[in-house]
């Protein structure tokens, strides 16, 4: 993560719909000075609605349709937090998330989208799917057609008359078809087929429906149940639900002190600022503009990101913003399930396969603008006074106290003096006949979202302390913070300091203290102490010729963190590692403790390769890796196979001398997982063969990634590691 220019401005983006989506890209190409950005969303993919019907008829894969967040805010030099948003506390300028964590703004914008509107109708939030967050529903969705024994009859209803409803209906049924299923399908609308288009356009999408055997229904739904739709005379069984109705806001803006509608919807002026909050804007499907009512659609999204971008970077620098004007008409193109679409523009209305390519041409070179994204030029830092070494590069006393405040770690009552008696040292008093067992792990964030970056750090320091057995008891922090306003630093630490307590907590290792400093760039590193009966300890030198191995997590942070740098790493890939990373490796050595593990070490910056070397040498010993038996991480293969690795992988390399390997191997992408550096990687450990299928089991049972690579031999000849 390269430093950036000082900021003094938090500016927060809520949602990563269309509007946000290109403000950002805007923002990137000219960065609003002294302001840090950060988008907040549920989602590292956010979907282009235009191409969601294509994306469920089997017309394009996810990655055609949805924006990779995470990916454009690296590239634009933005924070990038996933988590929802649950309430905006506006006196205090914060935003509660779902996690119960807080993130603190000056500048707030919000481009949440809408809700279908389901929860009037009763019964439906329990047995309906509504279309909204798609994220939910293409996962529901597919579990669901899976499901589907080929030539079935499921009886699917579709609510709602809207366009949405309607390109969902014929998309359902498509999809559906093309597996060989003839759905029983019905579309129910209380306000008939696509209230507010010309009648052309109702006609011959009346037509395309009746053609892929549609029966349109035009009642009002008064209840759902589990098999049933109850309508005002009759009713409709059912297997699934869509649920495609009109949009509400979200409970927490209408929960807010901000000024909505009646349905939750932000009111917004013409230059889309609150009519309540100087200091918050809106757009997209979420905000309501005063000035005139305008339809939920994504074109006028899409049209508000260059005044959105433009007035809050005028509202921050203290100029004036410009009113967005929308237009009074646009392009309307409604896919019809198969490669057929309708279009109209005013008197106009066309259709065919030709309006399905062109409307695919416009979705496609929409999308990429974010999948090919241009060089940026980075703006030089301002100059400012030469900052201060030594005692003076601390963090101001006033900004530690204000992100320490609320912290809550654990406390043991062998603590003497820790973190609330504020001197100048803890004091431990340490039990006998207990080794003292202490570790060290400092290193420059990878992402730049301080909570993530505090719970990986402790996470990792923790497992040295896993690794020979020990338990984990007490911790001292250490954490550089990039050089900006005080209010910043204090934000920073106080997220960069929460998600290190909550896991520290969870491993119930007490925090006694720390020490802080200011840098070029974010970095946080622990010393943590833990205790062990020197019985029970695990040595890298007592592994013995047929222990097997066994490593926990698979392989491939330091390859997947390297094409983050380039932006060359998907979400979803991302959103994996990460998940492993938060993998505590303490259940992995009870476990291997249990089954009579003597030999054991974690797999962090040497690689496997490496780390295996520093076991077989400690013990005089040699092993044999099975290639087949390898976890990796998604995308690690493919990224090692296009050349992408760890600046510390080459030096990593020199372990290779020690190994013996199969010629099919020399080139093979695998070779670049097995040097790779781990950050936050599992445990690797010789189990004795005669509980190795127990422990494995064990492992997985606990659901703990886990696999049986390898066994350890007596040491023969010139190669330590035999690789087949």
């Amino acid at each position: 993560m390269m430093p950036s220019a000082p900021a003094r401005h938090d500016l927060v983006l809520v949602g990563g719909g269309h509007t946000h989506a290109l403000t950002l890209r805007m923002l990137a190409m000219d960065p609003i000075p002294e302001t840090r950005l950060t988008l907040v969303s549920p989602d590292t993919l956010t979907p282009y609605s235009g191409m969601l019907p294509g994306l469920i008829a089997g017309h394009y894969q996810v990655a055609d349709t949805h924006i990779d967040l995470a990916r454009l805010c690296h590239w634009a030099g933005a924070r990038f937090i996933a988590g929802a948003v649950t309430r905006i506390d506006l006196e205090r300028n914060r935003l509660l998330l779902a996690d119960q964590q807080e993130l603190d703004f000056d500048w707030l914008s919000l481009d949440v989208g809408s809700t279908p509107e389901i929860d009037h109708v009763p019964g439906a939030r329990e047995h309906a799917l509504p279309v909204k967050p798609v994220a939910s529903l293409r996962h529901r969705w597919h579990q669901w057609l899976d499901s589907l024994p080929p030539g079935s009859t499921p009886r699917v209803v579709v609510v709602g008359g809207g366009a949405g409803g309607v390109e969902m209906a014929l998309a359902v049924a498509h999809s559906l078809q093309r597996r060989g299923i003839a759905p029983d399908m019905t579309l129910v609308s209380g306000s008939g087929l696509l209230p507010g288009y010309p009648r052309a356009v109702q006609r011959r999408m009346a037509r395309h429906l009746a053609e892929a055997g549609i029966a349109l229904v035009q009642d009002k739904v008064q209840s759902v149940t589990a098999n049933q739709v109850l309508l005002t005379d009759s009713a409709l069984d059912h297997d699934q639900v869509l649920w495609c109705t009109g949009a509400t806001g979200h409970d927490f803006l209408l929960q807010s002190s901000l000024a909505t509608t009646d349905h939750g919807f932000v009111e917004v002026r013409a230059d889309l600022r609150s009519t309540s909050h100087r200091n918050v804007f809106a757009a997209g499907d979420c905000a309501h503009f005063l000035p005139q009512p305008l339809p939920k659609a994504g074109v006028y999204a899409v049209r508000q990101a260059p005044f959105l971008a433009h007035n809050l970077r005028a509202a921050i620098s203290g100029l004036s913003l410009r009113p967005y004007r929308p237009q009074k008409g646009f392009l309307s193109l409604l896919s019809a399930g198969s490669r057929q679409a309708v279009g109209n523009r005013g008197p106009l209305t066309v259709a065919g396969d030709w309006v399905w390519q062109w409307k695919d041409r416009i979705d496609r070179r929409f999308m990429a603008r974010f999948a090919e994204l241009p060089p940026r030029q980075m703006p030089a830092p301002p100059a400012s006074d030469p900052r201060c070494a030594g005692c003076g590069a601390k963090i101001g006393n006033t900004a530690l106290q204000r992100a320490l405040l609320h912290l809550n770690p654990v406390r043991h009552s062998d603590i003497v003096t820790g973190l609330d008696e504020r001197e100048d040292a803890s004091s431990i008093q340490w039990p006998a006949g207990r080794l003292l067992v202490q570790s060290h792990d400092y290193f420059p964030a990878f992402i730049n979202e301080p909570m993530l970056f505090g719970r990986i750090s402790v996470i990792h320091a923790l497992s040295d302390l896993y690794a020979v057995n020990a338990r984990a008891h007490s911790a001292l922090a250490t954490v550089c913070l990039p050089v900006n306003h005080q209010v910043l630093q204090s934000r920073d630490l106080k997220r960069l300091m929460s998600g290190a307590v909550d896991e520290l907590n969870r491993a119930d290792c007490a925090l006694v203290g720390g020490h802080t400093i200011e840098g070029p760039q974010l970095a946080a590193g622990f010393t943590v102490n833990g205790a062990v009966e020197k019985s029970l300890m695990f040595r890298k030198g007592l592994a013995r010729p047929g222990d097997r191995l066994i490593l926990t997590k698979p392989l491939g942070t330091g390859i997947l963190l390297a094409a983050h740098m380039q932006s060359r790493c998907p979400g979803p890939w991302l959103d994996n590692m990460f998940e492993q990373m938060l993998v505590h490796n303490e259940r992995a050595a009870n476990v291997f403790a249990h089954h009579g593990v003597r030999a054991c070490t974690d797999i962090t910056g040497f690689g496997l390769l490496g780390h295996l070397l520093e076991l077989c040498d400690a013990g005089h010993v040699g092993a044999e890796l099975d290639s087949q038996q390898i976890p990796t991480l998604d995308g690690a293969m493919t990224l090692a196979g296009d050349g992408v690795h760890s600046t510390l992988k080459p030096g990593n390399d020199a372990a290779l001398s020690a190994c013996s390997l199969p010629a099919a191997l020399t080139s093979h992408p695998l070779l670049g997982v097995l040097t790779d550096p781990q950050t936050s990687g599992g445990l690797l450990a010789a189990v004795p063969s005669e509980s190795a299928a127990s422990c494995l089991a064990t492992l997985r049972s606990n659901f703990i990634p886990a696999a049986e690579v390898g066994i350890i031999l007596d040491r023969d000849g010139q190669h330590t590691i035999t690789i087949r």
